[in-house]
């Protein structure tokens, strides 16, 4: 450090009361950045986590044909060779399971009420380790019995007939070849799902007896893959090694990651970005803003300072330097405290037992938990330092433009 960064120092240490104030909007300012990172990182893995659980994997294998379709066209084109599939896709060390999933439509009567709902065949057993639908008992239990004549209902579709845990129901549809088929089954659980629209109209019903149904024993809609980990450039290259191993077996597929499906999942996302990233801009609008006018009241009341300097044969551009380094010392100790007060603040909250409400698309809150992300510590001392930096400008050019002359007779 030279002499003129030792005197930006000790010109910081005597002007204690403003460097105080100056310091404090930093150190604010880091913690908002630093604790907003990882509470938003938080917000993401969990909504990430809840898409997963909605979607029961990672990965889904269509049929080609049925790539592109709206719902009800893909509904009869279905993978014609389940098993196999299933054979082929377990292979890959990073599976952990795959589950068939046949959907399907009609109408589920109770007596004389009668509405339409959306069906998913699915295994009893394998769905309960991955859906949502697990938190979503409203009464009833759960389906275990990969055979029973069992149905599991959305609360809204359950009003509409009349139907509660334990009542006969007669479940109605069109095979894909396009005849007429019925099946009684008892209700066993009634689900509150959290998307109003779906809980209006769906209804779990095990694979095995949903086959049946449909006359589709070893078909599947769908097939869908659950994996170790869940990031994403693992996932995509699961994805291409997997197509890839079913193309070479005869089983050629699309397969579309859990990320490529989720509409609603990239919509919060991106709303979430730009609600933080204005934030952002407020934020940094604010400390220019405060810093600037802290530092042109350090400029007006140093004014015959900066004249007996100048009149020394201190160089304009040192004086500028000068009050260029103050606003860079103060980002550097503010940077530096804001860190230890964000690490301090971040084990009190995840200490704190807080429980958030569920997000988009889950059932269930989850503990405030404020990820520690060491890439937001470098961004937030670079935002911070860049601002302070943009904020000493003007009155460090303004300092340094002084008149000798004038600025010792200033009073």
């Amino acid at each position: 450090m030279n002499r003129w960064q030792r005197l930006s120092a000790l010109n910081l240490m005597r002007h204690r009361r403003r460097t105080l104030l100056t310091g404090s909007i930093v150190v604010v300012g880091f913690v908002a950045v630093t604790m907003t990172a990882g509470f938003v990182s938080q917000t993401f893995s969990s909504l990430r986590k809840a898409t997963i659980r909605g979607t029961g994997g990672h990965l889904k294998l269509v049929d080609p044909q049925a790539f592109g379709k709206t719902d009800d066209e893909a509904a009869g084109i279905l993978l014609t060779n389940w098993p196999e599939i299933d054979q082929v896709v377990r292979k890959d060390p990073r599976v952990i399971q795959a589950m068939p999933k046949l959907q399907f439509f009609g109408l589920v009567s109770k007596g004389e009420k009668s509405a339409a709902y959306l069906g998913t065949g699915t295994v009893p057993a394998l769905e309960k380790q991955v859906s949502l639908t697990t938190d979503a008992i409203a009464s009833g239990t759960f389906f275990e019995n990969p055979e029973g004549d069992e149905v599991m209902l959305g609360t809204g579709l359950a009003r509409a007939i009349g139907a509660t845990a334990g009542d006969l129901v007669t479940v109605m549809t069109t095979t894909p070849e396009g005849g007429l088929n019925a099946q009684d089954a008892t209700v066993v659980a009634v689900m509150q799902y959290p998307i109003k629209e779906l809980d209006d109209r769906l209804l779990y019903m095990p694979y095995n007896v949903a086959a049946r149904l449909l006359s589709a024993e070893g078909k599947a809609s769908s097939v869908v893959v659950l994996l170790r980990g869940d990031d994403v450039d693992d996932v995509d290259r699961a994805g291409k090694d997997i197509g890839a191993a079913l193309k070479a077996s005869g089983h050629p597929v699309v397969v579309r990651t859990w990320l490529e499906t989720a509409a609603f999942y990239k919509q919060v996302r991106m709303l979430y970005i730009s609600i933080f990233f204005f934030m952002g801009l407020v934020l940094s609008t604010v400390v220019i803003l405060a810093v600037a006018n802290t530092m042109t009241m350090s400029v007006f009341e140093r004014t015959r300072e900066i004249g007996t300097l100048l009149a020394l044969g201190m160089e304009r551009g040192t004086v500028r330097r000068l009050f260029v380094f103050e606003g860079f010392l103060l980002a550097l100790v503010g940077c530096v405290v804001g860190t230890i007060l964000s690490l301090l603040l971040r084990e009190a909250l995840n200490a704190s037992g807080i429980m958030l409400p569920p997000p988009p698309g889950g059932t269930k809150g989850n503990l405030l938990h404020v990820d520690f992300i060491p890439s937001a510590y470098g961004i937030g001392f670079a935002v911070m330092s860049v601002t302070l930096l943009l904020a000493s400008l003007w009155p460090a050019r303004r300092a340094s433009r002084l008149n000798p002359v004038e600025a010792l007779s200033h009073v």
